[in-house]
């Protein structure tokens, strides 16, 4: 009798909240999406949840919350084998700073939004790699990072497109 109601009381919790559900999924996704490698090296992938963070936190502030946020960067922290906490917290940092400049890059034109955009990838990378050189007392080289930043900054009008029309189909 407890565990059906346990289980009643998290069905209820879901329906009150299935649109940042349904995000959250979009976003774990698009996270194992990320992890796919582009062309031959697999050091090489788009970082689409960079994509989903400025969105969200930009255009459609229902689509991203500080819990999902979270739980991405936990995931990411598996799957890449981080130190887990380091991607939830690089991704919380970066949202902290897209809600402080969001008053610039969302009202502007869409040359200035992918700006914004190649800002924060370039921060991301940088922020990545100071948190791996902390972790591991070694300076990693900063190249190992700079065609996933290119690749992503020049996907931004597509993955834009795409993350807009699906944010229409949700609602």
């Amino acid at each position: 009798m407890k565990t059906s109601n346990s289980f009643a009381i998290i069905l209820d919790v879901i329906n009150k909240n299935w649109r940042y559900t349904q995000y959250l999924f979009i976003s774990i996704f698009f996270l194992f999406l990320s992890s796919i490698p582009i062309w031959s090296n697999p050091e090489i992938h788009l970082n689409f949840y960079l994509l989903i963070l400025y969105f969200g936190s930009l255009y459609f502030p229902p689509m991203i919350s500080l819990e999902s946020i979270f739980i991405t960067g936990l995931l990411q922290d598996a799957i890449y084998g981080y130190p887990l906490g380091m991607s939830s917290f690089k991704y919380l940092c970066l949202h902290g700073f897209l809600l402080s400049q969001s008053r610039y890059l969302s009202e502007r034109s869409v040359i200035l939004s992918w700006l914004g955009f190649a800002i924060l990838c370039i921060i991301e990378a940088t922020l990545q790699w100071i948190l791996l050189s902390y972790i591991t007392d070694y300076l990693p080289s900063y190249s190992f990072s700079l065609p996933n930043t290119i690749l992503t900054i020049f996907f931004y009008p597509l993955g834009l497109k795409l993350l807009y029309s699906i944010s229409q189909k949700i609602g």
